[in-house]
């Protein structure tokens, strides 16, 4: 009963807070992080001043220093190896070869970490949300893939050491997924799991095809904040209590209980 109370009442708010304008995040996907963090580039010249400065940001400032710091000095270990490739020691070249590629993959992390740290945080990333899927164009396979999805999520929950309860599971008839719905909690639920909306595609030939062709296949993803707890307090005068009694003759409790009762609130008019 909670779990359906929990669903209902995060579809009820964001429905109602749809109709306002959409979120914008930031994405780097269309710009390669080689490019965004070319040398003398506006986001090097931003890191630059940050890690010289005596007042960095106040938001995220001290932990994105650090990392900026830590990205500059990978950056000259990896030139320094780079040098170990013209030695005449095979053996010290091999090991340059491994060091180089290592360096690389810190960088590329840094990086990461750099542009995650440079996106504004929102009021909801701390909250525990709500993770519904549902199956698109694409009939069985569709329901396969977002049975594969969910499973998906369930797993990086575990992974994440997050709470996960499955609200509703409404499974096809081979095995596939029709529509699901959880609740996640955790460590920056939300916050890492916002971005998974959307719709997902995926283009292979299903188990259910016999001559070989390719098929493709959609589900939707919705990633909603659970609102936070609130204490709400209502004022005894702000309510109007009406009481009914049946009426009409037999029955020892006809004209002497009150069997209906409308509890109104003033200000709202709800009741």
């Amino acid at each position: 009963m909670r779990s359906r109370l929990l669903l209902s009442a995060v579809r009820g708010l964001w429905a109602h807070r749809a109709v306002g304008p959409a979120r914008r995040h930031m994405s780097c996907g269309s710009l390669p992080l080689e490019e965004l963090f070319a040398r003398s580039g506006p986001l090097r010249t931003f890191l630059e001043r940050q890690v010289g400065s005596e007042t960095p940001l106040q938001v995220r400032g001290p932990e994105l220093v650090a990392v900026a710091k830590l990205l500059t000095e990978k950056e000259r270990e990896l030139q320094e190896t780079e040098h170990l490739l013209h030695d005449e020691s095979e053996d010290l070249r091999k090991l340059a070869e491994n060091e180089i590629i290592s360096c690389q993959k810190e960088i590329a992390q840094l990086k990461h970490q750099i542009v995650l740290l440079l996106v504004p945080s929102e009021e909801a990333d701390e909250n525990d949300l709500i993770l519904e899927v549902t199956a698109g164009v694409g009939g069985q396979e569709a329901m396969l893939f977002t049975s594969e999805i969910f499973d998906m999520y369930q797993q990086y929950a575990a992974f994440k050491r997050w709470h996960f309860e499955i609200l509703e599971y409404f499974p096809s008839e081979i095995g596939g997924l029709r529509h699901a719905s959880a609740s996640i909690g955790g460590s920056e639920a939300y916050k890492h799991m916002k971005f998974e909306g959307g719709v997902h595609r995926v283009q292979r030939v299903p188990k259910t095809e016999k001559q070989g062709r390719i098929h493709t296949s959609t589900m939707t993803v919705a990633i909603l904040p659970q609102p936070t707890e609130i204490n709400l307090v209502i004022n005894p005068k702000d309510l109007r209590i009406d009481t009914k009694r049946a009426s009409g003759a037999g029955g020892q409790h006809v004209n002497t209980t009150d069997s209906a009762v409308r509890i109104v609130h003033l200000p709202t008019g709800w009741y």
